[in-house]
């Protein structure tokens, strides 16, 4: 990779949407789908909300800037290989750093199973959080073939009057990892990585590996490109200037945490 070289992130957007063949060359889609997937029934279905937008009942919660976003694509799903995937959402400003708001993250079977919870604390800055399940062994890995639905959760005051809230959701799952890809990936350069895992519709390993490469090559040009492509490709493209927090993420110091 030619670190070093620096390329303005909305420049690149604008250079990307002219040039679609940019795009598929670098094996990320121009519409980020998943055709065949329909989520499970009767889970959740009374707080829907369409493509990573923000669902509010109450509408007083007092946050600055972009909304809450879930980083999915318009359908909310993704698939992974990983036992322990990574999750990330756009989180706004607190108006008052000094006393951000609590956050909830919560991850449910498709049956609406407890599966892991963690309430904390952000720095009350905006910007790109990554949630890390943890590598415990009082938490069992991923289930291959099964859906799991997430949900983040800005818990706005009263605390104790939750239709407050700002609230984000999507659904992922655990798909097995083919041999030949499994190959590539042990030969693959970490850009080319991010190229597998697209072409395989991996979602979450997608958005995982690009966001490692953020952070590690801030100023390079072709890490700069896939990150855009990535997030037009999703309809995120509204993203594409924001910071990512850094890699030691919040849930890992929780207010408190709850494993069934």
């Amino acid at each position: 990779m030619a670190v070093g070289v620096k390329l303005a992130l909305f420049a690149a957007g604008f250079a990307l949407i002219h040039s679609p063949q940019i795009l598929q060359a670098q094996g990320i889609p121009q519409t980020w789908t998943t055709n065949k997937y329909e989520p499970p029934r009767g889970i959740g279905s009374a707080n829907r909300v369409e493509g990573g937008a923000t669902r509010s009942a109450g509408g007083n919660c007092p946050v600055v800037g972009k909304p809450l976003t879930a980083l999915m694509p318009s359908d909310r799903f993704g698939t992974t290989v990983a036992a322990y995937p990574s999750f990330f959402v756009y989180l706004p400003a607190s108006p008052d750093p000094s006393t951000p708001l609590p956050v909830d993250f919560v991850l449910e079977d498709s049956e609406g199973n407890l599966v892991y919870q963690s309430q904390f604390r952000t720095n009350g800055k905006s910007g790109i959080i990554t949630l890390n399940l943890p590598h415990d062994v009082s938490l069992s890995p991923l289930a291959v073939g099964e859906d799991y639905r997430w949900t983040f959760s800005i818990l706005c005051p009263p605390e104790d009057e939750r239709s407050n809230d700002l609230v984000v959701e999507g659904w992922v799952r655990r798909v097995a990892i083919a041999p030949t890809l499994e190959t590539q990936l042990a030969q693959a350069s970490p850009t080319k990585k991010v190229e597998l895992y697209a072409e395989a519709q991996l979602w979450q390993d997608t958005l995982a590996q690009l966001v490692e490469l953020r952070r590690n090559y801030p100023s390079d040009s072709e890490v700069a490109n896939q990150w855009v492509n990535l997030l037009n490709a999703a309809g995120l493209s509204n993203l594409v200037g924001e910071s990512l927090a850094s890699q030691n993420t919040p849930v890992d110091v929780p207010l408190s945490s709850v494993q069934p």
